[in-house]
Parts: C-alpha cells; structure tokens; sequence
C-alpha cells in the first residue's frame, strides 16, 4: 500500500512540474522587437486568453486542431497592415510546451500526417533539434490571387518552434532558406524550457 502511494505522489508531483512550466518573457527569437513595435502595430504579440485563439501556421488542409500544449507564444508581423488582401503578406513564430516529449512528438507527426492529405504540398525535409519538418503550397484560385504558404518546425525535447510566412500576391517576406536557420537557432533555446 505504502509503495502505492509514493509511486501516486511521485507521478502527481511530476505533473504539478510540468502544469507549472511556462516559456519566459522575450525568449522567441523576435519577441523583443515584437513588444517594442507598440507605435507602429506592425507586430502582434498573442498570450493569455488570446494564445488559444491563433492557428497552428503549418501546412494544414482540415479543420482539426493542433493541441495538446500546456504554453505557447505567437508572434505575428505583418509589414503593410493595410488591409488590402490582394498585397497581404505576413510571417509568424509560435513556440508550443508540451507536459513531455511524446505530446510535442505527436505535433510533428500530425504536421508531416495532414501534409501527406493536402493537394500541392511540397515537403521540405529538415535536419534541426530532434525533428523537423518543412513544407510549402501555393493555392491558386480562379479568378482570384494565389497564396503561398510557407513554413518550417523544430522539436527539441517537449517543445516546438514553428516559423512561417504567408502571401497573396504579394513579395515574399521570408524564403524557406531563412526559416530553417532560425528553426536551427531556436532548436538551441528550446532545452531551456522542454529538456533534452
């Protein structure tokens, strides 16, 4: 009985560590110049009630969540903030923080998973953290822009980074080159917060 117990505490106490974990103020690699754009609002930083609200930006051709995290951060740039659709462009970095390694596992899986169901998707393999994946589509739309859709994930441990960009008809903001070096960058941080 007594085993019981200590083995019952032991996995509580566990979980109480891992609902207490959280990813710091300023550790995405362009948090800080996200909170220090407040005149321009060129960035969105989501946190709080509104982490829950954003997408997961991978390649994604359904309307099923990515979840599972007990902490995110999403930053959001957006360089005109025009409103005109036609020339949108805009790029992103979100970082997820799981209870422990198989839920951010099992976030990867689900990215390469809904890949393989979306038409035109062009996989981009990776080499950072202990997994990563890349992907690109470009959707065209009779009588209507394109939109390309770029991203690349990291997993280090029981965190994730994603890094993507999106455009009509529009230059693009990031190439794949660009969000693969701070996936790498970034693969480095994530110990910090998910173990390794």
């Amino acid at each position: 009985m007594m085993a019981g117990v200590a083995v019952a505490g032991v996995l509580t106490s566990q979980a109480a560590v891992a609902e207490s974990r959280s990813i710091p103020k300023n550790f995405l690699l362009y948090e800080k110049q996200a909170r220090q754009d407040v005149k321009n609002k060129h960035w969105y930083v989501n946190e709080g009630e509104d982490r829950d609200r954003a997408e997961v930006n991978n390649i994604q051709c359904s309307n099923a969540k990515l979840k599972g995290w007990i902490d995110r951060r999403d930053l959001y740039f957006n360089p005109k903030n025009d409103g005109n659709e036609k020339t949108h462009s805009s790029r992103g970095e979100q970082v997820f923080l799981f209870a422990d390694v198989s839920g951010a596992e099992k976030m990867i899986k689900q990215m390469h998973e809904r890949m393989a169901r979306c038409e035109g998707v062009k996989v981009i393999l990776q080499t950072a953290g202990d997994s990563a994946v890349g992907g690109s589509r470009t959707i065209k739309q009779a009588g209507a822009f394109s939109q390309v859709h770029k991203f690349v994930a990291v997993r280090k441990g029981a965190a994730v980074a994603l890094y993507w960009d999106l455009r009509n008809d529009a230059k693009a903001l990031r190439t794949i080159a660009q969000h693969g070096e701070d996936a790498e960058r970034m693969a480095a941080k994530l110990c910090r917060i998910g173990g390794c």
